[in-house]
Parts: C-alpha cells; sequence; structure tokens
C-alpha cells in the first residue's frame, strides 16, 4: 500500500492528509497548534477515544489552506451575531427571556438574507465544528436552543424558520436541519469530552426519535408530528443521514436507531436501484417520486428529477463510507459514481441542472457549484476515480463563492470541500 502525504497548515490545525489507494486505512490525521477551549456552559469532560481509520480516497491535490479561506469567505458573507444586528435599544420589543436567550448567539442568513432557517443553523453547525471554530459553534447552538417548537411538549428542535433575531419562529421543524445539529454536537463531545454538548444531542434526539420516525416504516419523516408532511407519504433522501444515526446508535441507547438505520439503508438502495443510478428529491413510502407540494424546486415539473434536494445525498453517503466502510453505502457509492463519470464524461464543469430519474435525460442546462461538489465527492468512493478527483476538487477550489444572496449552494460548496480535503476527522 502507498500513501502519500500532503502537509498543509490551518490556522488552528496541521492536517496530514494521506491519499491512499486502499480503503481501511488510516488517513488525515490532525494535531492541533491552538489552546483556545471551546466555550460551553460546564467544566465536566470525559475522553472518547476515536479509532481514526478512514475508507476512500483523497484529490490529490487536497489544499486545506484554499478551505480555510472559502469558509472565511461564507463566514462574512452568512454569519452575524446577535450584537452585530440588534441594537439595545430594540432589547425592549424582544423582552428581557429573549434577549437573555439570543445574547452571545448567531444566525446564518438565508436567501433572504433578514431570514434564517434551522437547515442553514445545522450547515453552520457542522462547518463550524470541522474548523475548530468553537466560539461561532456554540453561538450558532444558542440561536438553535432560542426558539424549540415546543419544550413543554419535549420538542426541543428548532422551529423551521425564523426573521433575524425574532422573538419567536414560525413553522413546525426540519428533520435534516435537526440531525445535522445533532451530528455536529455528537462530533463537537468526541472533539471535546466535553459532556454538554452531548446531553444537548441526546435532547434534541429524543424529540427526531418521537416525532420525526415513522412508527410504520421506520423512515425519517421530513418534518414533525405537528406538520403536514409527517403523513408518511413524503420521503426526502436527502434528509437521511447515516452518519448522524450511526453515531446516535452508539450515543442514544434508550432509543431503537439501528432498525431505522437498516431500514433507512433498505429504501435507499431499492430507490436508487428502481432508477438511473441516482435517487429523485422527494418519493413516498413505495420509494415512487412525487411531489410534495411544499413549494420546493421540485414541483410537480421536476418531481422525477435528482434536483436541488438530492445534491445533499452523495454528501451524507460518501461521509457515511468514509468513515465507517459500510458495504451498503458502497454499494449506491458506486453505482452513483459510475453514473456521474459517465454523464459528464469525467468533466464536472459539464453537470447539468437537474438529472431525470426514471426515463431518458432531457435537455438541460449546466448545473451550479452544489451539483458540481455532488458529483466530485462521488468520486472518493475509490482509487479508481482519482484523475477525476484531482480534477474536479481544482475546479471547486477555484470557484469564489457565488455573489448572490442565495446561501444554499455556497454552502453545500464550502461543506463538500471540507469534505473533499481532510476536514472531516473524528
Amino acid at each position: 500500500m502507498k500513501l502519500k502525504f500532503i502537509l498543509t497548515l490551518l490556522p488552528s490545525v496541521v492536517l496530514l492528509l494521506a491519499c491512499s489507494e486502499d480503503s481501511g486505512t488510516t488517513a488525515p490525521s490532525v494535531v492541533s497548534s491552538s489552546s483556545e477551549t471551546p466555550i460551553v456552559v460546564s467544566s465536566s469532560s470525559e475522553s472518547v477515544p476515536v479509532e481514526p481509520i478512514y475508507y476512500g480516497t483523497y484529490p490529490a491535490n487536497a489544499n486545506a489552506i484554499a478551505v480555510s479561506s472559502l469558509y472565511s469567505a461564507w463566514i462574512t458573507k452568512f454569519y452575524v451575531t446577535f450584537e452585530e444586528e440588534v441594537a439595545e435599544a430594540d432589547y425592549p420589543y424582544l423582552g428581557s427571556t429573549m434577549v437573555a436567550k439570543l445574547q452571545g448567539s448567531a444566525r446564518i442568513k438565508w436567501d433572504t438574507p433578514t431570514y434564517t432557517v434551522s437547515e442553514g443553523i445545522g450547515y453552520g453547525m457542522i462547518l463550524t465544528c470541522f474548523a475548530g471554530d468553537w466560539d461561532r459553534f456554540n453561538r450558532l447552538l444558542k440561536y438553535y436552543k432560542a426558539y424549540p417548537v415546543s419544550e413543554s411538549s419535549g420538542l426541543y428542535f428548532m422551529r423551521w424558520k425564523v426573521n433575524g433575531f425574532a422573538a419567536s419562529g414560525t413553522g413546525e421543524s426540519a428533520t435534516d436541519a435537526d440531525l445535522d445539529v445533532v451530528t455536529a454536537l455528537l462530533i463537537a463531545y468526541e472533539k471535546t469530552g466535553l459532556v454538554d454538548y452531548l446531553t444537548e444531542a441526546k435532547l434534541v434526539a429524543s424529540s427526531i426519535y418521537n416525532t420525526e420516525v415513522n412508527k410504520t416504516t421506520y423512515l425519517l419523516m421530513p418534518a414533525n408530528s405537528g406538520d403536514y408532511l409527517s403523513t408518511g407519504y413524503s420521503y426526502n433522501i436527502s434528509y437521511f443521514s447515516p452518519v448522524a444515526l450511526r453515531l446516535l446508535v452508539a450515543y442514544d441507547t434508550e432509543r431503537d436507531w439501528t432498525t431505522v438505520l437498516n431500514k433507512t439503508y433498505d429504501y435507499m438502495i431499492a430507490v436508487q436501484a428502481a432508477g438511473n443510478g441516482l435517487w429523485p428529491d422527494w418519493s413516498d413510502a413505495s420509494g415512487a417520486p412525487i411531489d410534495p407540494k411544499n413549494g420546493s424546486s421540485t414541483g410537480s415539473t421536476y418531481n422525477n428529477y435528482y434536483g436541488l434536494e438530492g445534491v445533499r445525498i452523495p454528501w451524507r453517503l460518501v461521509w457515511d463510507y468514509h468513515w465507517f466502510g459500510d458495504p451498503r453505502t458502497k454499494q449506491m457509492l458506486d453505482i452513483a459514481a459510475n453514473f456521474a463519470y459517465n454523464a459528464t464524461g469525467g468533466d464536472i464543469s459539464q453537470t447539468l441542472a437537474r438529472y431525470i430519474y426514471q426515463g431518458i435525460q432531457p435537455t438541460a442546462g449546466l448545473g451550479g457549484i452544489a451539483f458540481r461538489g455532488s458529483f466530485c465527492a462521488l468520486g472518493m468512493v475509490s482509487a479508481n476515480y482519482q484523475t477525476y478527483l484531482t480534477n474536479c476538487n481544482t475546479v471547486l477550489l477555484n470557484t469564489a463563492l457565488p455573489t448572490n444572496n442565495y446561501y444554499f449552494q455556497a454552502t453545500l460548496q464550502v461543506v463538500y470541500l471540507q469534505l473533499l480535503n481532510g476536514y472531516y476527522v473524528r
């Protein structure tokens, strides 16, 4: 086995990237060079040993410094603190209780920058966690906790949408956001040993299991049981996070997350097998593509497509395989990577804006950076895609963040770049 080591520096870490042609090898190790301690309420800690074995391969040109620069640009564009945005003269409008909840918090600006959605907080917590940016991580967590659906009813997850640092949020929950927040908290616990993160993760996990898991199919519904999307009719595979479920199996032993994980794999494999190699944005309990009728980009026109929802699926699956090496995940990734490579001729600049799930691919325009990132990351499944992976990583690294206010594609660009360039270290 040949390992190629790439030494590159970050402001708070030294990354040693091991690019291997085999799976199941030790790959990027991270040596902290910062004395900064995460800010949490409690000072209690506990050691959590984790074996640093990783599966798949890395681009030969992994560049953590370039990713750090794009991460900083993303923070500048989309991250804002309570203190930066809310004047003290406005505190009376919020009330003292809400001011106390929001002081020291921060949010991620949505497509309409005055708003924040829970999905953005989830992405932000994962990005800041892997960047070792603990102050920002804790501020985002405080914002998430400030807008629970109903603490009195044991619904600790955040409401879907909030107008800035308002006195209250709107809507029910969003399962993908809640899983991402739990994932970030459990990884933060592993990295720091601080039990406050574990405690908070288990609170949110209880809410997810009780109201976002369909107890007939054991699949994750898009929202909690107070929302019309919790009927068991609509599923969004890009919300399914095997990594979150695996961590919950390990840390939240009071609930049957193993069944949820296995049913998730079964469903994803079956849906992929019924199509051209990818997955539709939304599907029903049988796996057939549907219009969720929730105003998403899928709609009735594109309900048979891998689109702006589906572009998150490779991130979730590659991450799962990278850490755990499950053969079920590799099976799906091998199929999807073959599709992506053949569909683009090995050039992600030719990635389209949508791909038909079943049927003949119609004409479509070129896809944005989120589509390119999703197809690029699929190459991490095997060293057979090494040249493709290296070339597409160059494209992503050399693409400036979009200049518009649409946060989704810019965020996924940085998410995929962290995954591709060695940040996903336990």
